[in-house]
């Protein structure tokens, strides 16, 4: 049974008391799964998720809810991960030293790269220029590395567009 504020006079006290009491094992259980920041997100989302309403059960209840949370995201990041392989996107990882779309970059790569947004533009130059690694921009951005992720995706889908053009274009005057 769960208790709104207004059913319960210390509904939003007790709501902090939990949060207070079981945020920093929450944060650890989900590590096990994601990283922190990643883990940190999940587990405010799931206190945002209570509304004030505290279930009886509370403690298994936001256990629950962070390690379904974890899977999610786990699932997600499988999804992603395997529509980036059918993609078949060619780029640059500094790790393995794989053939790039930026690594023949040329002055009109690095003009594209200009005109990302700054967000994107920003972790591109990051990732591609400094060879960070996506944990590494996420720590140093204060942002998840999904985020990171997502933006490098963004960015490459971006500039490979701009690379077809202007093979085909290309192709006309030659």
């Amino acid at each position: 049974m769960s208790y709104s504020p207004e059913e319960h006079p210390h509904g939003h006290a007790q709501a902090a008391g939990l949060f207070r009491l079981h945020y920093a094992e929450l944060v650890r259980y989900a590590c096990k799964f994601v990283e922190l920041h990643t883990a940190e997100d999940m587990v405010q989302d799931v206190f945002i998720q209570l509304h004030g309403k505290i279930p009886d059960n509370a403690r298994s209840y936001l256990f629950r809810s962070v390690y379904n949370k974890c899977l999610d995201h786990l699932r997600r990041q499988e999804v992603h991960k395997k529509f980036l392989a059918s993609q078949e996107m060619e780029f640059f990882h500094p790790d393995t030293g794989q053939k790039s779309l930026l690594e023949d970059a040329t002055a009109g790569i690095w003009q594209a790269i200009e005109q990302l947004p700054p967000k994107c533009r920003e972790i591109v130059k990051l990732r591609y220029q400094q060879g960070l690694k996506p944990t590494e921009i996420s720590d140093a951005m204060g942002i998840s590395s999904r985020t990171v992720e997502t933006q490098l995706y963004k960015g490459i889908r971006t500039l490979r567009g701009l690379v077809r053009k202007l093979n085909y274009c290309f192709s006309f005057l030659f």
